[in-house]
């Protein structure tokens, strides 16, 4: 036994040593929404709060220089416009099918403007039991902030969340399947 001491201090020494050296990086997220309901159910005008965009990305668009019209007169970009009548943004919305699960159940609606998801609204969310409601509230918001970053139904679900985050992907893409 009194071998093995220095041994078990030695290792002890360097497994604090390792575990007080380790820095973990804080999460940035960038949220945006647009006009009408918010997650929390409220509603009023759009919020946004944006991150430093990654390495690699653009973090602004260039601007367009303007020209001088006849007379003076600065315009705008002399880009022609090349909108058709199928490009123009209209506003859908669909429910997705009902998806039970093993702490519960949710349906959510998508409402999309052109191919951008604007709104991801949950419709019903009911869980079994105390410890699932409060993981739910936690877990559905993190998710609709991922669904809505992704403009599509690929999330990354969230830890310790399993269950909800597989039943909200599944209500998700069956509501956009519905928008196809």
């Amino acid at each position: 036994m009194v071998k093995r001491a220095p041994f078990v201090i030695g290792a002890t020494g360097v497994g604090l040593g390792l575990l007080f050296s380790f820095h973990t990086h804080p999460v940035t997220v960038s949220v945006s929404s647009s006009a009408g309901a918010s997650p929390n159910g409220s509603s009023g005008s759009p919020t946004s709060s944006t991150t430093t965009a990654p390495s690699g990305s653009a973090a602004s668009t260039p601007a367009t220089p303007s020209t001088t019209a006849p007379g003076g007169a600065a315009s705008g970009p002399t880009t022609p416009s090349t909108a058709s009548p199928t490009t123009v943004a209209s506003k859908r919305d669909a429910t997705g099918q009902f998806i039970q699960y093993m702490y519960g159940d949710i349906q959510v609606k998508v409402t999309k403007q052109g191919t951008r998801i604007t709104n991801i609204q949950v419709l019903k969310e009911d869980a079994t039991d105390p410890r699932s409601a409060q993981i739910n509230s936690i877990a559905i918001p993190m998710l609709q902030q991922q669904a809505m970053s992704a403009q599509s139904a690929n999330i990354n679900g969230v830890s310790g969340a399993t269950f909800t985050s597989q039943a909200y992907y599944e209500a998700l893409q069956s509501a956009l399947d519905k928008l196809k």
